[in-house]
């Protein structure tokens, strides 16, 4: 076992209290490795655009702290991670996502590319985003390719007229006798379902209903303040970096179409009644130059639900969606492929039931939370010189 007085220092910019994947993944993993380790968790609680004050804070917390090992929660922080390695000689060790290791911004890039290069250990949640910090300079023995973990779902609610209804009188859509497909996600660009709308959705037949839930995003005072000054280029790079690159408006001019429905404000209960309501989970995504998909995590809660997912099939997205056992991969603009494969599921009833439950079993064994956390309970261990019994 690991000694009593091993600690391991959480550097966390995404506040796991926070919406996103990142946040998602780091309340789980924090909850999943407390009992093996001390864990000391600093958590910035402001603005995504603090660097200025979370740089300094994690420094000079970590820096005075008795830490054997730093855990940086995304390429970001590894920036300050590496720079203690430097300076205090504590080991240290990042997990990456995907848009946190390719932003497009030049400065940005030098520096995530000799912070990344300089730690003991990368983990990366899929392997389009390993391939992505080896391209930057990173060899292959230092990278270590660990999948988000699935949730554990307490208990799953059943599809009938009473979780219909609960659904009519919260959000005024009627879902009686429709096939229902769901999307969950911020409106980025690159979640492409203003893409899907146009473009499958579309031709599906009259039954067909789709629910995108998603939070607006807003874009920062100080980025409004900013965009007079700047090339359009960089005003969008900054828009990617800020998580800010929304079609928003877009998705509540679409939401005017009939069948078609934008919800801006979901709160958790609805969010469980939507998923169980859902014939499907569709991730549409599309390639948008600066920014990736570095796993998709919402796929797993998807099909941790029985909730059969089809998606694109690329970046990270194909570490989480594994095609034939929770899900379906298509090819990026396979249009015709995307609703053959929609129209297909649907029409057989028992099938699609019978498939949904073995996106269950698939998801709860591979990326069950034991599994994920010993991998990285191995990796701490071993950079703190420690063995397990």
């Amino acid at each position: 076992m690991i000694s009593e007085n091993k600690t391991v220092l959480f550097l966390i910019r995404k506040n796991p209290d926070t919406i996103g994947g990142i946040q998602r993944h780091n309340a789980r993993l924090l909850a999943g490795i407390s009992g093996s380790f001390q864990i000391e968790p600093i958590i910035w609680r402001g603005p995504e655009w603090g660097a200025p004050f979370y740089f300094p804070l994690f420094y000079y917390k970590t820096a005075r702290n008795g830490a054997d090992l730093i855990h940086c929660d995304d390429a970001v922080t590894a920036i300050i991670g590496s720079t203690l390695k430097r300076n205090t000689g504590k080991k240290a060790v990042a997990t990456v996502h995907g848009l946190d290791v390719i932003l497009p911004i030049q400065r940005y890039q030098k520096a995530v590319s000799r912070a990344l290069s300089s730690l003991n250990r990368v983990i990366c949640v899929s392997e389009a985003t390993a391939r992505k910090v080896e391209t930057r300079g990173v060899s292959r023995d230092k990278i270590e390719v660990i999948p988000n973990s699935a949730e554990k779902v307490p208990a799953i609610l059943s599809k009938n007229d009473e979780l219909l209804a609960k659904i009519r009188n919260l959000t005024g859509i009627g879902l009686q006798n429709k096939k229902v497909l769901f999307s969950l996600g911020r409106p980025l660009r690159r979640k492409g379902f203003d893409y899907f709308i146009r473009n499958v959705f579309a031709h599906l037949p009259e039954d067909f209903v789709y629910i995108v839930a998603g939070p607006p995003q807003k874009l920062p005072s100080w980025l409004k303040s900013v965009k007079p000054f700047l090339k359009n280029d960089t005003y969008r790079k900054l828009l990617i970096a800020s998580g800010c690159d929304s079609i928003s408006p877009e998705l509540e001019k679409l939401s005017e179409l009939p069948r078609v429905h934008y919800l801006k404000t979901v709160s958790e209960d609805l969010r469980e009644l939507l998923f169980a309501a859902s014939d499907l989970f569709i991730m549409p995504n599309r390639t948008v130059d600066g920014d990736m998909e570095g796993f998709g995590i919402v796929a797993l809660e998807a099909a941790a639900r029985g909730i059969p997912v089809v998606a694109t099939g690329i970046e990270g997205i194909t570490d989480a969606v594994i095609h034939g056992e929770n899900g379906f991969c298509i090819d990026e603009k396979d249009d015709a492929a995307m609703i053959k494969t929609i129209i297909a599921l649907t029409d057989d009833t028992d099938s699609l039931k019978a498939f949904g439950e073995k996106a269950r079993a698939f998801t709860e064994k591979r990326f069950a939370p034991d599994t994920v956390y010993s991998r990285y309970e191995k990796i701490f261990e071993e950079l703190l010189g420690g063995s397990r019994n």
